[in-house]
């Protein structure tokens, strides 16, 4: 039986999917992300991992309530997907860019602290976690991402009114995340040097 959870993402397509969180959710590639980090790291030592596999292009994570999120996602091409999916009163919650061979995993703040805790654990295996929070890997098209979060409410939780007003309804899907695809760079070709051309060729 497997512990996670496996989805195909078309071009242009939209699918909602629903995940439970204490702290925060996250996007890594499933090949290059590095779970482990050491038996004894705190709660800053994996933000401080996070923050150095975002700039690797490996991870993106962002804050998000306790309980389970639903979160449309939308794969597209289009440079201007956000001014097509999402109103002006949204909001960005996080942003980057993601690298990968087709194989992005949507998992948690508890997997990623049990799997850099302990070298044995991979995102994909060795726990059997209640169902809204077993890894979800995200076939897609290989390429670079550029991922954005949007939220649709006013964060942090609860959200609050004045007691003469009804309260703001929480929406059914809080969250947006829009993976606008790039293909891979042409890989680069070092020039060929031939002897006798040019004096430093020699």
């Amino acid at each position: 039986m497997r512990h996670y959870f496996t989805h195909t993402l078309e071009m242009g397509q939209e699918k909602i999917l629903a995940h439970g969180t204490r702290e925060y959710l996250a996007l890594v590639d499933v090949e290059t992300y590095p779970p482990f980090v050491g038996k004894e790291i705190d709660h800053l030592d994996l933000m401080a991992h996070l923050y150095g596999q975002m700039k690797a292009l490996t991870a993106i994570a962002w804050g998000s309530p306790p309980g389970t999120q639903n979160l449309r996602l939308v794969l597209t091409e289009n440079d201007h997907a956000a001014d097509h999916v999402a109103p002006s009163s949204w909001h960005t919650t996080a942003s980057g860019w993601l690298r990968t061979n087709g194989r992005l995993c949507l998992t948690s703040h508890d997997r990623l602290h049990d799997c850099a805790r302990h070298r044995t654990h991979g995102l994909l295996r060795e726990e059997h976690l209640p169902k809204d929070s077993r890894p979800r890997v995200l076939n897609v098209p290989p390429g670079v991402y550029s991922v954005l979060v949007l939220y649709h409410f006013h964060y942090p939780f609860p959200i609050e009114t004045p007691a003469d007003r009804p309260p703001v309804p929480v929406p059914k899907v809080p969250y947006t995340v829009i993976l606008r695809h790039y293909a891979f760079p042409a890989p680069r070709i070092a020039p060929i040097r031939l002897p006798g051309l040019v004096p430093w060729a020699a």
